[in-house]
């Protein structure tokens, strides 16, 4: 399995985001307990709270750091200025690498199986959706078909994220052709008609 925050484990903030996202993993947000995600972190479930209110607040915060990391991933579409499509092509296969890591779908579907029961998460996640696809809808601006660019892009986003689900239900997915199926579907969806 992945982990999602950088190895920095001199900073226990992290070291419990860590934890928390295996404890969530292992068994979703609400059977994880804070013993469970001490037990990961190899700390009282006291000194977490020395960094954390609650596991709602350890959500909340990984759910953030999250979405940092597609920010830094985002912003490098606006470096490429008019090869924003060459670049989604060229780094495919490691998008369909990541998004087919069994640790990540899984995490993902709780984070979404959240949303729908809890108002803040659900609001929060809008929020940060929303944010990432205003970034990436103006670095294709330059180079891309304009009519319903921003429902190209939702389609691309839900292919992208069905690979998770696939995978999980197919493990045996062959990755190799999606992305080369993926790869003429990026052209259909953004490129200017010739």
């Amino acid at each position: 399995m992945s982990e999602a925050l950088p190895k920095t484990a001199d900073d226990p903030r992290e070291r419990v985001l860590r934890a928390a996202e295996k404890a969530f993993v292992a068994s979703g947000f609400h059977g994880a307990r804070m013993a469970q995600i001490a037990r990961e972190a190899k700390m009282s479930p006291g000194h977490i709270y020395h960094y954390f209110e609650s596991k709602e607040q350890i959500i909340a915060e990984m759910i953030e750091a999250h979405f940092e990391e597609k920010k830094i991933t985002v912003e490098k579409y606006r470096e490429a200025g008019e090869r924003v499509v060459d670049m989604m092509i060229d780094n495919l296969s490691d998008s369909v690498a990541a998004k087919t890591d069994p640790f990540w779908s899984t995490l993902m579907l709780e984070i979404v199986a959240e949303a729908t029961r809890n108002p803040a998460v659900a609001t929060s996640i809008r929020n940060m959706d929303a944010d990432l696809k205003a970034r990436v809808t103006s670095y294709l601006r330059n180079d891309v078909k304009q009519d319903d660019l921003e429902s190209r892009l939702e389609v691309f986003v839900a292919l992208m994220q069905g690979i998770g689900i696939r995978n999980i239900l197919n493990p045996n997915l062959d990755k190799e052709a999606m992305t080369r199926i993926l790869q003429d579907v990026i052209e259909v969806l953004f490129r200017r008609d010739a």
